[in-house]
């Protein structure tokens, strides 16, 4: 695996060793979409929350990837997620124990290295252990891939409603910029801090020196090019697998709209949009049930497009990697993010002072 010029990495065949057998592209999950797709089970969406606040507190959303992945341990099980590494690249990682599971937590917005999870991935459920894997559906149906699409009685694939991923390089140089400006190693980052509540969650990050920043323009710079999808996996635009119909047996993210359709069960601390698309994924969710509250709810009332639709890639895209190239990465985080003194002046001074005049409209940063 081999990475571009946007730092995304692409399979490098070698050629004086190829025969062109097709193996590797017959084997695509992106060319076999529909084999990831399970068929003659009834979806069942849930809206559910973790019983624990402290559990949702550092979770995304409703906490239902710690009540499953409890459940995957208590039977002596593994979990595979996204994980931060030792300088915070995004790397997925196996959990054999409750502590580790904290570190799998929580959204990360850059695409995973995956390195030799499949393998390890097999050779565990060759052993006969149980086995949790939690990632985007790409990776999800990658791993049916690998396995030979077969449906493996002890492999439980669950999939996050995913936006798309980020550049790893792009959050290379960010990380780079973070710890430039404020003389500091990180010590953490959440992309989905709740300190003003699940509905205006947004990045956090710590530092070594004991400081903190919450929002300023400058922890919101991967956020603001994440929304703005100017540096996100060109295949994420148009990704197959945009669908209520998932290649896996479990799906989570956010419940966006929940506050409408179940106004009762939202407290602002995170609740998960749960779909049940398999019998194995239904077995493993009542099992997990008891740690969490839950509703059964209707898919339309759920308001995350995310889920069903995939966003073109926009006209800026292609200027945002010029201007990196051409630039640097603090050039374009100040051109592309409130990040800088002129853009904090123009984004939370003069804006919202035209937009209560009347002259332009508040803008407003999207959401997963």
């Amino acid at each position: 695996m081999v990475a571009d010029t946007e730092g995304f990495v692409y399979p490098q065949t070698d050629d004086t060793r190829c025969i062109e057998c097709g193996l590797c592209e017959d084997i695509c999950a992106f060319r076999r979409a529909e084999e990831n797709i399970f068929d003659g089970f009834k979806v069942k969406v849930y809206a559910a929350r973790h019983r624990d606040i402290g559990v949702r507190m550092c979770s995304s959303s409703g906490g239902v990837f710690t009540a499953l992945s409890s459940q995957i341990l208590s039977n002596g099980g593994a979990v595979y997620g996204a994980a931060f590494g030792e300088d915070f690249e995004v790397r997925h990682e196996k959990a054999e124990s409750a502590d580790v599971i904290d570190r799998l937590r929580g959204s990360k917005y850059v695409q995973s290295a995956l390195n030799d999870v499949f393998p390890d991935v097999r050779a565990t459920l060759k052993r006969g252990i149980p086995v949790l894997f939690a990632g985007t559906p790409c990776q999800t149906a990658g791993l049916n891939a690998y396995l030979g699409y077969g449906r493996h009685e002890k492999l439980v694939l669950c999939d996050v409603v995913c936006h798309g991923v980020g550049s790893p390089l792009i959050w290379r140089e960010y990380k780079s910029l973070l710890v430039r400006i404020k003389k500091s190693k990180l010590k953490s980052f959440n992309f989905r801090d709740k300190t003003n509540g699940w509905h205006r969650s947004s990045s956090r990050a710590f530092f070594e020196n004991g400081v903190s920043l919450h929002g300023d323009p400058l922890v919101d710079v991967f956020d603001s090019l994440f929304y703005q999808h100017v540096a996100l996996r060109p295949s994420c635009h148009v990704c197959v697998f945009k669908s209520v119909r998932r290649p896996s047996d479990i799906t989570i993210g956010d419940f966006w709209g929940i506050e409408s359709a179940k106004p009762n069960f939202d407290d602002n601390l995170g609740v998960s949009l749960v779909l049940i698309n398999t019998r194995r994924g239904e077995v493993v969710f009542e099992s997990a049930r008891k740690a969490l509250f839950c509703v059964p709810c209707d898919i339309d009332e759920c308001r995350s497009r995310t889920l069903s639709r995939a966003d073109a890639a926009p006209s800026k895209r292609k200027s945002f990697w010029e201007d990196y190239y051409r630039h640097g990465f603090e050039n374009v985080a100040r051109r592309y993010s409130d990040y800088g003194f002129v853009n904090l002046v123009r984004h939370r001074v003069m804006r919202p002072f035209l937009s209560k005049l009347g002259i332009m409209r508040a803008a407003r940063h999207a959401t997963i």
